[in-house]
């Protein structure tokens, strides 16, 4: 599923509050090497449309996030 050209690199911008009651719920489209991941909450759903590669980079860039925020935790600022 490539972007053509003259499409904007993303289509809408969203604030999501995550929390613990919400559900993710991924689905998986093998042929096309893409997925979609919607995260259904009380008052509403977002779902994020991403190829394989754009999928990895959220991962890193989530496994990032995490391991900053552990390293926080463990060494808080004086």
């Amino acid at each position: 599923m490539s972007r053509p050209h003259w499409w904007p690199s993303t289509s809408v911008s969203i604030d999501a509050h995550f929390y613990d009651t919400a559900a993710l719920v991924p689905r998986t489209y093998p042929g096309d090497q893409r997925a979609t991941v919607s995260i259904n909450g009380s008052r509403g759903c977002v779902t994020l449309y991403a190829e394989r590669d754009g999928l990895a980079r959220l991962r890193d860039v989530l496994a990032d996030v995490v391991a900053q925020l552990d390293a926080a935790r463990h060494n808080p600022a004086a």
